[in-house]
């Protein structure tokens, strides 16, 4: 028989849960950035963001998670196992550049026509692994894109956490966290419009915060906060 876990223990993993229980409500979409500048050890971080984030997230998504790549056609839905996970990243290799804006566009797009005609549409949650700042063209800036999508569920009324889009930034890119903070700071006031975005940064000695990454797109007191937002 294995050591029973202490109580402490017991509790920090009842609280993760309970926190957690939030992603229920919400499709879960996971996007990898498989530009060039990933090549090697970002790679490598990346794939294990991607299992370990899976892992939880398809805990709480019984429809199953959807995974999209940055460049790659390559896609899955409904994935409820470390093996397909695992599957459908080694299809993809790293190249080109980095189109978060136009790849955003790709799936916003449809899902905002689709909620136009189903109000009661499952709430979306986009969680984007990248090292580096987009290299999009004008018309679709990440930052237009977004700005673009908040206005239409704005003018919709549609729910606060309608759409919550998290940056996870590995590797030590200054100019990419810059521009990233900057979509997490400033579009609101910028813009008026409503809050959609958080960034996260993944630290290299230590587990990911679980309840950061996967709540803090769609629940504002965690993006400004972090975890212990929970406890205010």
């Amino acid at each position: 028989m294995g050591t029973k876990p202490s109580r402490s223990a017991r509790n920090s993993n009842a609280d993760l849960e309970s926190a957690l229980e939030l992603l229920r409500n919400f499709q879960t979409i996971l996007i990898v950035d498989d530009s060039r500048s990933m090549r090697g050890e970002l790679w490598k971080q990346a794939g294990k963001a991607l299992q370990d984030l899976a892992a939880v997230a398809s805990e709480f998504d019984a429809d199953g998670l959807e995974i999209y790549f940055l460049n790659s056609p390559v896609f899955a839905k409904g994935v409820k196992s470390a093996e397909e996970v695992e599957s459908v990243f080694n299809k993809v290799t790293p190249t080109s550049s980095t189109p978060i804006g136009r790849r955003l566009q790709s799936l916003l797009g449809p899902y905002l026509s689709a909620l136009e005609s189903n109000p009661d549409l499952k709430r979306v949650n986009y969680i984007i692994i990248t090292d580096g700042a987009p290299t999009d063209r004008a018309e679709t800036d990440p930052e237009l894109v977004i700005v673009n999508a908040a206005r239409e569920l704005d003018s919709r009324h549609a729910l606060l956490t309608q759409v919550g889009i998290q940056f996870l930034l590995i590797g030590n890119n200054t100019a990419a966290r810059r521009y990233l903070e900057s979509l997490d700071d400033n579009l609101r006031t910028k813009y008026n419009i409503r809050d959609i975005v958080d960034t996260t940064y993944a630290p290299t000695d230590k587990p990911l915060d679980m309840i950061k990454i996967l709540t803090g797109g769609i629940n504002r007191r965690v993006d400004e906060h972090g975890s212990k937002g929970l406890r205010l």
